[in-house]
């Protein structure tokens, strides 16, 4: 039984892009919040640090930073199944960001953009079955969802920021639709997971921009991201499994007054390790690495960086869900 409750919820760690420079931050395909069918709720604590490292330039160029620029991000999450198909997670974040630019304040913080998160399940791995009145486990069929969200602009934004240190949100509503899909094999301790999800950012008209009133306001539209990822999971035994996942995204141009951004298009890619130790059934450690690789055609009009996460779940099961 043990196994199954390891089964989905392996699929990252607290992968939490940053606020810093991009159109549409947050919302990669990663959630923690995700219950296996025998959990009726759960609760996450997550920290990470992430270390900038570099930019990538419009013709994909890579260039190192010359200022350190850091952000370490607080997230309490919270998820609840209301029956075998439907369930809905919210993580509310904390933001701190520390640099060294000149003329900016070393630091800044505040409360971060809440994201609200729902998946329908179509299919489930290892569900118990009637099958010639007898009930068995079907093990053919894998787990398949449609995930949905929004992101409420909680965080402080470069309307209201005083400068750009003090940004722990998009200010816009965002919204987003995918699909999840998972695989397992060897004897149920290999799993294969792929995620895809569609990310809209809703047009915003601003009065005021870092604080300071406009004398003519502008209209923003944020445009859309795709987010994609590919993980491979190993259950090692009731105590230890292993998570490596490729991710990235590919983001379109923002217009501000219907006229296009320049090189404001983006796309990246990012290598996440993460590792989890079941000290008890309901309870779960999952520390995390994930590195945007620096180096030339790996990017475009983004930020590089490496994060170091760790996440502390504790899981509430119930075997009574049909």
């Amino acid at each position: 039984m043990k196994m199954k409750i390891l089964l989905f919820i392996l699929l990252s760690a607290v992968f939490v892009n940053s606020s810093m420079p991009c159109n549409i931050c947050g919302g990669g395909t990663g959630d923690i919040v995700v219950l296996a069918l025998d959990g009726r709720a759960l609760i996450n604590l997550g920290l990470s640090y992430d270390s900038y490292l570099g930019t990538w330039d419009s013709k994909g160029i890579w260039h190192e930073s010359p200022y350190k620029k850091d952000q370490a991000r607080f997230s309490l999450s919270f998820a609840y199944r209301l029956n075998k198909r439907l369930q809905f997670g919210v993580t509310i974040p904390y933001v701190y960001n520390k640099h060294n630019v000149p003329g900016l304040p070393g630091n800044g913080a505040g409360l971060g953009d809440i994201n609200l998160t729902g998946r329908y399940e179509f299919f489930h791995e290892f569900q118990t079955i009637k099958r010639y009145n007898k009930s068995t486990i079907e093990n053919k069929l894998p787990y398949l969802a449609i995930t949905f969200g929004i992101i409420l602009p909680t965080g402080i934004s470069d309307e209201t920021a005083k400068n750009e240190v003090d940004v722990t949100g998009k200010g816009i509503f965002m919204s987003s639709l995918g699909i999840s899909l998972t695989k397992t094999f060897i004897k149920n301790r290999l799993q294969v997971s792929t995620d895809f999800s569609w990310q809209h950012g809703f047009k915003k008209t601003y009065t005021k921009y870092f604080g300071a009133d406009l004398e003519s306001g502008f209209t923003k539209d944020p445009g859309d991201k795709f987010n994609y990822s590919a993980s491979v999971n190993y259950i090692f035994n009731n105590w230890h499994a292993l998570t490596l996942s490729a991710m990235g995204s590919s983001q379109t141009s923002y217009y501000i007054n219907n006229v296009i951004g320049e090189n404001s298009s983006e796309r990246s890619m990012n290598l996440v390790l993460s590792y989890t130790y079941y000290p008890s059934v309901p309870f779960r450690i999952t520390p995390s690495v994930k590195w945007m690789i620096p180096g030339d055609n790996l990017g475009k009009n983004a930020t590089s960086s490496v994060t170091y996460g760790v996440s502390f779940t504790y899981y509430f099961e119930d075997y009574s869900i049909k």
